[in-house]
């Protein structure tokens, strides 16, 4: 398949319409509660955007390394190594633009034409593009009623091409947290096949009452064939400061660090200073967070619950509803028809379960505050019960 071709197989995001709505709709002046983006809505701490500054006045705007400043690489493997009991060092990182584009980097950097990547449902929408961008195909796995990862169903996709396992957790958009047994046996797994497991932990800090657990937490032959991909978007605030990076075996940094040489060089210096202080106060921005999230989690849960039916998210900050009462009774069609009318009607934005993969679903975040997610369920509410 031709690069062009790739491209062109490209589906393009829903959420161009449904965003295209929501601003026709605060045109004409119309409230919409936005529970549709998936970014916390606190500022970065004001050390954060200091630092940074301290940085570009100090000529921290030229070329640097590839793989990240090397005061960050070190930040990040002291952070990792303290949460995670883990023994990673600075050569074990690479820095890139946002855990976006670290997995595109990944997926380059493992396929070859035609390998397959077992991907469970629901996953975040550009996991199968960036996979077809690679020249691999997608294999689709559905999980457990309760969105852990359906094991054998995994098992029974592996072929002869299969080359990777990606996982996301805590997961976008269930909110399920993976255990510790069900990655042992995932990692077991990984290694009596030869496969590579490419662990997306964008959340890893946003957990709730459970433990999170990555591959390369699991020995070291598990954590030498998994990648951990994070981010400091969801953890610390910094979603439009582009910087997240990705864990693994040195010689696969090596290979990365390669193509991202080509790709873009480095990422800016300065604002990796500004993550680098982000680390240095990482008690304190994700404790308050976490703080703020369970007390919304626990009001969203607790009023969403009573119109759909959803599982109480361990971790990350959304909540899945269950829409398929409401297709069966006719009232919509699918979840794109579900967040039209909620937009319409209710004036509450949220995203079709159709770019997860299940599209008799849609994904609430819960990232606004107790009051506005109170008025949304008792809009939400007028419209279909």
């Amino acid at each position: 398949m031709k690069v062009s071709e790739r491209v062109e197989g490209i589906a393009p995001s829903g959420s161009i319409q449904i965003s295209a709505q929501i601003t026709n709709l605060r045109s004409q002046g119309k409230d919409i509660i936005g529970l549709n983006v998936g970014e916390p809505d606190f500022l970065p701490k004001e050390s954060i955007l200091e630092a940074i500054y301290e940085a570009l006045k100090k000529g921290k705007t030229k070329y640097s390394s590839v793989s990240g400043e090397p005061e960050l690489r070190q930040a990040i493997a002291s952070y990792f190594n303290h949460r995670c009991k883990t023994q990673i060092e600075p050569q074990n990182i690479l820095v890139g633009n946002g855990s976006k584009q670290i997995i595109f980097n990944s997926f380059q950097s493992i396929l070859d034409e035609g390998d397959e990547v077992i991907v469970p449902i629901p996953y975040w929408v550009t996991i199968p593009e960036s996979i077809k961008l690679a020249g691999g195909k997608s294999v689709f796995v559905n999980s457990q009623e309760d969105f852990h990862l359906d094991l054998d169903a995994i098992k029974n996709a592996i072929t002869s091409k299969t080359k990777a396992i990606y996982i996301n957790t805590p997961n976008n958009p269930s909110g399920a947290v993976y255990t510790r047994e069900e990655l042992i046996k995932l990692g077991e797994m990984a290694i009596a096949h030869d496969l590579i497991i490419v662990s997306d932990e964008a959340y890893e800090s946003l957990t709730y009452d459970c433990e999170f657990v990555s591959p390369l937490m699991l020995g070291k032959e598990i954590a030498d064939r998994s990648i951990s991909i994070q981010s400091f978007s969801k953890s610390f605030c910094m979603t439009g400061f582009r910087v997240g990076y990705m864990i693994a075996k040195e010689e696969f940094i090596k290979k990365v660090d390669s193509f991202q040489g080509h790709l873009c060089g480095n990422i800016p210096p300065f604002t990796q200073y500004g993550a680098i202080n982000a680390i240095e106060h990482s008690d304190e921005i994700i404790g308050d967070m976490l703080e703020t999230m369970t007390e919304r989690k626990k009001r969203a849960y607790e009023l969403f619950s009573q119109i759909f039916k959803v599982t109480q998210p361990q971790g990350a900050f959304y909540l899945f509803l269950d829409i398929k009462p409401f297709i069966e009774r006719g009232i919509v069609n699918d979840s794109v028809e579900m967040v039209q009318k909620l937009i319409e009607e209710a004036g509450v934005a949220l995203v079709p379960g159709k770019f997860f993969g299940q599209d008799d679903y849609i994904r609430l975040a819960f990232t606004d505050s107790v009051e506005r997610i109170e008025q949304a369920y008792e809009n939400i509410k007028k419209v279909l019960c």
